[in-house]
C-alpha cells in the first residue's frame, strides 16, 4: 500500500537522483566542511545522512561551501513536491478505499445472517425467498423509499432490493454514502395492462418497440436518472492512479541540471587553483622535469580529494636527521663579513633545493 503512490519508475529514478545528490554533496564539501573528516566511510555516511533526513526534517548541519547550498536548496524544493505528492496521493488511496462497500455479494449476506430491505407491495420480496433464498425473519419491508436512509442509519438493514428505475433515484440522491453493486437482476419490466382485444394495444408496443430501437429510450432515461455533478466527480475519483515519471520528469532535470552546474564550477575552481600551485612550483623549482600524463591525473586525483590540497605538489616533505641538525648549528653561522654572508646563503639555498627536489615524485 505504502509504494503504490509511486510506480517503480519512480521510485528507481527518485534513488537515483538520491545518491547523486549525495555524491554532489560529498565533492562540494569535503574539502571545506570538518563534518566530513575522518575515513571515507564515515564521509559517504555524513553526505548520505545529510542528504537523506531532508526527506522527514530539517536538519542544522552547517553548510560552507556557496554551490553546496544551491544543491541544497533545489534539492529541498524537489523534497517538498514529492513529500506533498506522495502525501496526498496516499490519502487519496486510503479515502477511496474506505469509500468502497462493506456488502460484497449475496452469499456474504445470506452467510452472515443480515437483514435487507425492499418494497412489500412489488414481487421482490417473493423473489427474495423464494429464488435468492433470504430467511423470510431477515428481510425487511420498507413502505417508502424515503424511509431507506433512516433504515440504513439505524443498522436495522445491510443492504437493500430495490427496482432498477427506484434504485437510480436513490443513488442520484444519496450518492455520497450508499453505491449500487452488482449484479444486476433484471426482468421483463413494467407493463402497460390494455383492455382484451383493445386496438391501441399493438400501437403502444410498435411505439415502445422504436424508441428503443432508436435510442431514444435511452436519452430519456439519461435524460431523467442523470446523476448530480457531486455523483458525476465521485463516480470518476474512484480510482487513484499512480505518480508516473512524467509528472515529476522536469522537476528531476531541474534538480540534476543544478547539481551538474555546480559540480562543474567546484570542478573549474579546483582546476584554476591547482594550475596556480603547479606554476608555483615550477619557478621555485631549478630543474623541473617532464611528468606523464598518467601522473599528473593522479597528482590532480589526490588535490581534488585531499581536503587541505596540495599547496606544494612538486616538493616532498623531508625531515631533518641528527647530522643535519649539528651541521645548522655548527659553528659556520658566525659572523665574518657581509660578502660572505651572502655567498653561504646562496650556496645554502642551492644545496637545499638540491636536496629537498625529487624528480619524478608523485
Amino acid at each position: 500500500m505504502f509504494t503504490r503512490p509511486f510506480t517503480w519508475k519512480m521510485w528507481v529514478v527518485t534513488g537515483a537522483i538520491l545518491i547523486y545528490t549525495v555524491l554532489i554533496v560529498w565533492l562540494l564539501e569535503h574539502k571545506h566542511n570538518p563534518d566530513f573528516n575522518g575515513p571515507w566511510q564515515n564521509q559517504i555516511g555524513t553526505a548520505l545522512w545529510f542528504t537523506f533526513s531532508s526527506l522527514f526534517f530539517a536538519h542544522r548541519e552547517r553548510i560552507y561551501s556557496n554551490l553546496t547550498r544551491v544543491v541544497v536548496a533545489v534539492w529541498l524544493f524537489v523534497v517538498f513536491i514529492l513529500t506533498s505528492s506522495y502525501s496526498a496521493s496516499l490519502s487519496s488511496m486510503l479515502t477511496v478505499q474506505r469509500l468502497k462497500p462493506n456488502v460484497t455479494d449475496i452469499e456474504w449476506l445470506k452467510r452472515n445472517n443480515l437483514k435487507v430491505g425492499c418494497d412489500g407491495d412489488s414481487f421482490v420480496s417473493e423473489y427474495l425467498q423464494n429464488v435468492l433464498e433470504f430467511k423470510s425473519d431477515n428481510i425487511l419491508n420498507v413502505s417508502s423509499e424515503y424511509k431507506y436512509q433512516g433504515e440504513f442509519k439505524n443498522n436495522s438493514i445491510a443492504a437493500a432490493f430495490l427496482e432498477l428505475p427506484y434504485q437510480k433515484v436513490f443513488i442520484t440522491h444519496y450518492c455520497k454514502g450508499y453505491t449500487a453493486t452488482t449484479p444486476t437482476y433484471r426482468f421483463g419490466g413494467l407493463g402497460f395492462v390494455f383492455q382484451k382485444g383493445s386496438p391501441i394495444a399493438t400501437d403502444f408496443s410498435e411505439a415502445i418497440l422504436k424508441l428503443s430501437e432508436s435510442g431514444k429510450l435511452k436519452s430519456l432515461e439519461e435524460k431523467w436518472f442523470a446523476p448530480s455533478p457531486e455523483c458525476s466527480a465521485n463516480a470518476g475519483n474512484d480510482k487513484t492512479e499512480n505518480l508516473t515519471l512524467s509528472s515529476f520528469c522536469g522537476l528531476y532535470l531541474i534538480s540534476g541540471a543544478t547539481s551538474t552546474i555546480c559540480f562543474i564550477l567546484s570542478l573549474v575552481r579546483l582546476l584554476r587553483n591547482y594550475r596556480h600551485d603547479r606554476q608555483d612550483t615550477s619557478q621555485s623549482n631549478i630543474a623541473p622535469s617532464m611528468r606523464s600524463i598518467w601522473s599528473e591525473v593522479v597528482r590532480l586525483v589526490k588535490y581534488i580529494c585531499n581536503r587541505e590540497g596540495m599547496q606544494n605538489p612538486g616538493r616532498v616533505l623531508t625531515v631533518a636527521g641528527p647530522q643535519d641538525v649539528n651541521e645548522l648549528s655548527s659553528s659556520r653561522w658566525e659572523y665574518t663579513s657581509p660578502s660572505d654572508i651572502t655567498d653561504d646563503l646562496q650556496e645554502s639555498s642551492e644545496a637545499d633545493v638540491e636536496m629537498r627536489y625529487i624528480p619524478g615524485c608523485s
